[in-house]
């Protein structure tokens, strides 16, 4: 595209500011200046010399500053030729300013000096940006022609590449989600980077895991309930076949052995229950505010029996008040579990301490025995179901294995904490901690 022409014009104006008549002699000469000048910048130009540096004076006209020395100043003689020349023109037509009225005759001096030295100075130009040989339509056609062209074909370029950069890792995804939909829930997919389809890969392989780990731990509840269930029911079927046939008496011991069989299979049942409802949400709870202190205390008496029966000793240190909010009956249960364990894994002559006091605006409860202790391996797993410290013992002597389990739910749903710590042959300390309640409820 060519733009409109721009004027440059290298013909000088004067700048004049006198009124009376005395502006003549000035204009004639500047006008006699300015034709040396150009005369003498012309002849050593033709004379391959140097041009000397030119600066306006000051009415505005560009005069030379110096010639350089042995150049004679140029071409003198032409130029005094062509000033004698000039000199009637100059006067001419100065003269015809003077019937101008008197406002106007500094203009129509100016613009007498610009038409005297339009006749020697060098010729105004036109300056054209852009080629005036081609047609503007072209000009602006074939630029845009190829930019659409290299801009379409960076884009399918880069469609194809991200088109096979992200569909490749979503064809993966799709195929293993319809694996693991089949049942197949040890599929997992590759890293594919940190973008969004590498993040929905890692999200998809966490997934499985956590899919894959519900169901190995519902088939080890199944187990677990199946092999708890299965030895009662073994006894009572035995027991039961063994009357029909009247291979043994009935007596009242006899039954009396008998009931305590269900009597733990309807523990085993409750124990179920309790923990399906607690980790659903839906186990009932009946909150009010009581004294944690006091609570631990009844514990101690409730188990006393027990702890004489074991030859295990049983103190309590409570700082109290300690008041709390929440179901009483059910944190009784928790603290009743801890204290059954610690009783039951100490052997006699062994201590359980059960301690109860205020720590960094929360109540601690801490049973602490002195029996065989657990190993490091094997604390991240006192909380599963049916899991027991020691192999050895059966659901008589080492419970249903689903206290501890439950008691942390139970825990957990009074905004509280509990955590294990344990060293083989020094004992166990289990330590609860629930949020005060302030002020204590009513």
């Amino acid at each position: 595209m060519v733009s409109p022409p721009t004027l440059i014009d290298p013909r000088p104006t004067l700048k004049l500011d006198l009124n009376d008549k005395k502006a003549e002699g000035l204009v004639l000469e500047e006008l006699a200046q300015y034709r040396m000048a150009s005369v003498t910048a012309r002849c050593r130009t033709e004379q391959s010399l140097d041009v000397a540096a030119v600066t306006p004076d000051a009415y505005g006209v560009p005069l030379p500053n110096s010639v350089p020395p042995g150049t004679n100043g140029g071409c003198p003689e032409q130029a005094e030729r062509e000033q004698d020349l000039a000199h009637e023109g100059d006067l001419a037509a100065i003269a015809d300013c003077h019937a101008e009225p008197t406002p106007n005759y500094q203009r129509c001096l100016v613009e007498a000096f610009g038409d005297r030295a339009a006749g020697f100075a060098p010729e105004p130009l036109q300056l054209f940006l852009g080629a005036v040989d081609d047609d503007a339509v072209g000009l602006v056609a074939r630029p845009t022609l190829l930019s659409i062209g290299g801009v379409l074909v960076l884009a399918m370029v880069g469609t194809a590449f991200v088109a096979r950069h992200v569909s490749r890792p979503l064809r993966r995804l799709t195929a293993a989600s319809r694996l693991l939909a089949d049942g197949h829930l040890d599929t997992r997919v590759p890293d594919a980077g940190r973008d969004e389809v590498g993040q929905l890969s890692t999200s998809f392989n966490r997934m499985a895991e956590a899919l894959e780990e519900a169901e190995q731990a519902q088939r080890r509840l199944v187990a677990g309930v199946a092999h708890e269930l299965r030895t009662p029911l073994s006894n009572l079927l035995g027991y039961l076949e063994a009357l029909q046939d009247g291979l043994v008496p009935p007596s009242r011991e006899l039954f009396g052995s008998l009931h305590e069989e269900v009597l733990l299979q309807r523990r085993i049942l409750d124990d179920l229950q309790d923990l399906t409802l607690a980790e659903a949400g839906h186990l009932a709870y009946r909150r009010t505010g009581f004294d944690l202190a006091e609570l631990v205390e009844v514990s101690r008496v409730a188990h006393l029996a027990v702890a004489e029966a074991a030859g295990v000793r049983l103190t309590a240190e409570a700082v109290g008040p300690l008041p709390v909010y929440g179901d009483q009956d059910r944190l009784r249960q928790v603290i009743g579990n801890l204290v059954s364990n610690a009783l039951r894994y100490t052997d006699p002559g062994g201590d359980v301490l059960l301690r109860a006091f205020p720590s960094a605006g929360r109540a601690v409860v801490e049973v602490r025995d002195t029996g065989c202790g657990i190993s490091a391996s094997d604390l991240p797993h006192v909380f599963q179901r049916f899991w027991r410290a020691d192999p050895a013992r059966d659901r008589e002597t080492g419970g249903s294995g689903l206290g501890l389990t439950i008691a942390r739910q139970i825990v957990l749903d009074h905004a509280g904490t509990i955590e294990p710590a344990s060293e083989p042959g020094v004992g166990t300390t289990m330590r609860v901690t629930f949020p005060i309640a302030e002020p204590p409820p009513a």
